[in-house]
């Protein structure tokens, strides 16, 4: 199957916990298990049905070595072949995202977005050959794709602009409007913290930015603020009854699990409450109390930009359930311990040097990737630690004990049979 297997579960985290601690085996009744896409990842037909330009298109043209999704899974020509996949698999769930710059094209006259009739009925097309065979969509508003001219056209560029806020509630008002009655899992934003810190600070990954010593921190910011705004304009729709009422919204947030390299260390414990908090916390804390977490503002200082007005309240609660991508566990140090592998200095200023952390200690016991794929330089960081993924669900229950968590992403990297 093209599709890589993931999977994904609702949990009522304080019963169904404990059933899968007491055996492995068991699962919740309304358990989901599914795969996982991002549109630019596995859609192909980069020039079809009036798609333009997103920054990964131009990002992957100026990496040496990147190779671009062009054709990728073909996914936008053979996603009735792959649903049928999904059904002889046993699949019953599917989350993918939609590309922003498929359904929506820049309007110069207006400076604003506007919609594209042949990629909005794409997704219509996937939506109903998913419920006809009975799996449940899961989608997913944004995954790193910003359509490029949005990107150039913004004063201080993509995410770093404000302005931003606005063009994404707009993107995010049609979607809910054409599969609002559709579609009852929705994410506004896949992985905040690989494309606001691998994107704005350490040049990995669209639109390639590093070195600065706030531009993540903005980004994340507006990124914050276009969540919190879309989850109110998404409770509104449900209310005048463009959105099916049983639907739920949340951001799914990516987590590895820190364990102190020494857990009688008190500064290993430190840096690895330190590692959660600036790669969870950031995101997690101002949906939940409204502002950045404590140590975040302690290190950071006034280049964390600070919530203002009514947007404390906005950001509480601007979730239905919380969503979790996990794939490996670390053992963490300060980056100026004697065992850490990392000088302080060396590390990219701004997030990387603030977080001031070294996490490349692998956790003993953790599930070594397959020959094929230690070749891979990609598959480092997917590093299969089972009890670990139990903890990161702990850490993230204990911080709202009354949410569901949907399980949204988590693999290992290999080519044999788990």
């Amino acid at each position: 199957m093209r599709l890589a297997t993931r999977v994904l579960g609702l949990l009522g985290l304080v019963a169904s916990a404990a059933v899968v601690a007491a055996d492995s085996r068991c699962f919740p009744e309304d358990f989901l298990f599914g795969s996982t896409t991002a549109s630019y990842q596995v859609e192909g037909a980069v020039k079809e049905g009036g798609r333009t330009p997103s920054i990964w298109d131009e990002y992957c043209r100026t990496q040496p070595g990147l190779k671009c999704a062009n054709v990728a899974d073909d996914f936008y020509h053979r996603y009735k072949a792959d649903v049928k996949l999904m059904v002889e698999t046993g699949l019953q769930s599917f989350r993918f995202s939609v590309s922003w710059s498929r359904v929506m094209n820049w309007d110069a006259e207006t400076s604003h977005m506007r919609p594209n009739a042949e990629g909005i009925a794409f997704y219509h097309s996937l939506i109903d050959e998913l419920t006809s065979n009975g799996i449940v969509p899961i989608l997913t508003i944004y995954h790193w794709d910003l359509p490029i001219e949005l990107h150039t056209q913004l004063r201080e560029e993509g995410w770093l602009d404000s302005e931003i806020i606005d063009h994404y509630v707009e993107y995010a008002t049609l979607l809910f409007s054409e599969y609002g009655k559709k579609v009852n899992y929705w994410t506004t934003f896949n992985e905040p913290l690989s494309f606001s810190a691998g994107g704005y600070a350490l040049g990995m990954g669209a639109p390639g930015y590093t070195g600065s010593q706030t531009q993540a921190y903005t980004a994340t910011h507006n990124v914050l603020l276009s969540h919190a705004q879309t989850v109110k304009k998404f409770r509104e729709m449900k209310t005048s009854n463009v959105v099916d009422d049983r639907a739920r919204i949340g951001i799914v947030l990516n987590a590895d699990f820190a364990y102190p390299l020494d857990a009688s260390d008190p500064a290993d414990v430190e840096a690895a409450s330190r590692k959660m908090e600036f790669d969870v916390g950031w995101f997690l804390s101002p949906i939940i109390s409204g502002d950045y977490p404590p140590v975040m503002r302690e290190i950071v200082g006034d280049r964390l930009p600070q919530f203002y007005g009514d947007q404390p309240e906005l950001l509480k609660g601007s979730y239905d359930l919380l969503m979790l991508n996990h794939y490996g566990s670390r053992q963490v140090t300060s980056c100026n311990s004697k065992s850490s592998n990392k000088d302080c200095d060396t590390l990219t200023p701004g997030f990387e040097r603030d977080r001031g952390i070294d996490d490349s200690h692998i956790v003993p016991g953790t599930r070594q990737r397959s020959k094929k794929a230690q070749q891979d330089s990609h598959c480092a960081s997917f590093t299969g630690y089972p009890p670990g993924y139990l903890e990161t669900i702990k850490w993230l229950h204990k911080h709202d004990t009354s949410a569901d968590i949907l399980l949204t992403e988590n693999g290992w990297c290999g080519d044999d049979e788990v």
